[in-house]
């Protein structure tokens, strides 16, 4: 077997941008050259064990316009999430209205529990260490975001004939925002953070899922799929892309507590 480092000296010669950052992987299950481009820009070659690294030097010269589309592509949408800091005034966007964090010290009179949104924009959650008010504000996410999804859901449930369908709201990590669990599971399942997106893209993950939960035939994404998707959201295309940049920006649980001023006495 090659060392990366034969592969390497070869895809020198090409004189690639030094910004892809090229890396070579060898995958012992693979059985040709594939090229992978990274959220950020980085290109990784995922080479098999038996390629030789002019062949390997070949394959990637031949995709070099592919390779630059997708890495300008992944520059672009590269991911620049929000950080919050759980201060007084902070705004949280949930279920498309934006709401100002308010931290008290003690249950409101008229408040059955912590925390609570209120109609006129307050998010209040009881004051204490930034790490545990960020875990009650995911908690009233998922709460809130489950209430909706039940409610939202049913209507393609019974459009789509989907039988004893079953929702979740959890973190599904940075990568994905919403997915759909065959049987026995037959879930649908939608990251918290979605929550914080506009309504309008809160809907088409939603959709995007209960489109698979019909469970088409053919590709995963595929015409069939496509098809159903397609019904329920003839707009769905400009959503996904819309997605894919407010995407970029979406507050996925990152909190940065407030360091203290400096003062000079």
């Amino acid at each position: 077997m090659t060392a990366p480092d034969a592969f390497l000296a070869a895809l020198a010669d090409l004189d690639l941008p030094p910004e892809w950052r090229v890396e070579v992987a060898i995958r012992p299950r693979r059985r040709c050259t594939g090229i992978q481009v990274n959220p950020g820009g980085g290109v990784a070659v995922l080479v098999p064990p038996a390629a030789a690294p002019e062949q390997v030097a070949r394959f990637v010269g031949n995709h070099r316009r592919w390779i630059t589309e997708k890495v300008d592509a992944a520059r672009r949408l590269a991911p620049d999430h929000a950080v919050k800091e759980f201060v007084d005034g902070e705004e949280f966007d949930l279920l498309g209205r934006r709401y100002r964090l308010q931290l008290v010290d003690g249950l409101p009179a008229s408040a059955a529990q912590l925390p609570l949104i209120t109609p006129d924009g307050v998010l209040s959650a009881q004051r204490q260490r930034p790490e545990l008010v960020r875990g009650a504000v995911i908690g009233l996410y998922q709460q809130v975001g489950l209430a909706w999804v039940e409610r939202e859901g049913r209507q393609y449930e019974l459009d789509g004939r989907i039988d004893s369908l079953d929702y979740v709201v959890r973190d599904l990590g940075r990568r994905r925002w919403g997915a759909y669990y065959g049987p026995p599971k037959h879930t649908t399942t939608l990251h918290w953070a979605v929550f914080g997106l506009p309504l309008r893209l809160i809907e088409y993950v939603l959709v995007h899922e209960q489109a698979h939960a019909t469970q088409p035939p053919g590709q995963a994404h595929g015409p069939a799929w496509q098809r159903r998707l397609s019904l329920w959201m003839p707009d769905w295309k400009q959503r996904k892309a819309e997605l894919d940049e407010a995407g970029r920006h979406a507050w996925l649980g990152d909190y940065q507590p407030r360091q203290p001023s400096a003062q000079m006495s």
